[in-house]
């Protein structure tokens, strides 16, 4: 991100002389300017908007220790992608080292020369800029991936929440979402204090967990402590996958035929023994003559390196994608 984007910058000091001074540089650098002199000046800036950039005075009403600034940046996590840059009269190398330990990105000197302040804003706002794109195509990969698995995916946040659902396990809660969610909510607790353990770096214990969802075994379900990634603005989480032998949907056609280099014929044979009809079944479903499935078959089995219609099945019902809608 450069001046030009018009990146927005909150300027937290407590009105020392300099303060417009500085403002005015970096509003001619052609940054937006915000300035918050007081605490509750800066939570409403936050509330208001998220800033691009926080530039921020050590001697800030409320930032009283390093410990202070630890613990913003941890009470904030949606912030965890900005840059945080202090400034202070005469900094000591010390200082310096404890404020980046603290989690603030740079450490500048008043007197810095305002080149070096602009150059190290606009340094900290395209590596900025960089990790949200990387983060951003990251996420959509992930969202696309969750949606055309034909596993159910729930996720659940720190308090044991539903947050997120996707087709499958959307069907079945539809289906049933009382037993459902009675069974994974203790573990799902469970789980959630050990992400947040293992956030704050006590680690050591087991992350995943497996589960019966009802006595049959038909529906399994897998569950995932997902600790927080503060530098990606990434919350704590469990996700949960659920399984269901009685609903496996193979892929349609075209997907089997491109994935097997399938004829379209051969595809569909395919997919009517996957979702459970008998040779002679699908003979009579498409209208052609049992010897002709049979001579179909063979050429499945040779292009999916099956012998027997039982594996083809387990070979077209194990595949973790389902068809788009």
């Amino acid at each position: 991100m450069t001046a030009e984007d018009g990146a927005l910058i909150l300027w937290c000091a407590d009105a020392q002389p300099g303060d417009d001074e500085i403002a005015a540089l970096m509003r001619g650098d052609g940054y937006r300017v915000v300035t918050a002199r007081t605490l509750p000046d800066l939570l409403d800036a936050l509330v208001r908007d998220t800033p691009d950039l926080i530039l921020c005075d050590t001697s800030f009403p409320g930032l009283d220790s390093f410990d202070d600034l630890s613990r913003f940046r941890r009470e904030f996590p949606h912030l965890a992608h900005v840059p945080l840059i202090l400034i202070s009269e005469a900094p000591r190398i010390a200082a310096r080292i404890e404020g980046k330990r603290a989690g603030a990105d740079d450490y500048l000197s008043r007197g810095t020369d305002p080149a070096l302040l602009l150059s190290t804003l606009a340094a900290r706002l395209r590596q900025s800029a960089r990790a949200r794109a990387g983060l951003l195509n990251s996420a959509g990969i992930g969202r696309n991936l969750i949606d055309l698995l034909s596993v159910g995916v729930l996720v659940f946040d720190t308090a044991g929440s539903l947050i997120e659902a996707n087709a499958p396990a959307q069907a079945a809660l539809d289906e049933a979402p009382g037993p459902i969610l009675d069974a994974l909510a203790d573990p799902v607790r469970t789980l959630a204090a050990r992400a947040a353990r293992e956030d704050r770096g006590d680690g050591g214990e087991d992350l995943s967990m497996t589960l019966l969802l009802d006595e049959g075994a038909a529906r399994l379900a897998q569950l995932h402590a997902c600790p927080a990634e503060p530098d990606n603005g990434v919350p704590a989480m469990v996700m949960a996958f659920v399984t269901d032998a009685t609903a496996r949907t193979p892929l349609t056609p075209e997907a089997l035929a491109d994935l097997f280099s399938l004829t379209p014929t051969e595809a569909r044979v395919a997919r009517h023994l996957a979702g459970g009809l008998r040779a002679d079944e699908i003979a009579q479903e498409m209208g052609i003559a049992p010897t002709t499935i049979a001579f179909h078959l063979r050429n499945i089995f040779g292009k999916t390196g099956t012998h027997r219609q039982a594996d083809l099945v387990a070979l077209l019902l194990s595949l973790p994608l389902r068809s788009p809608d």
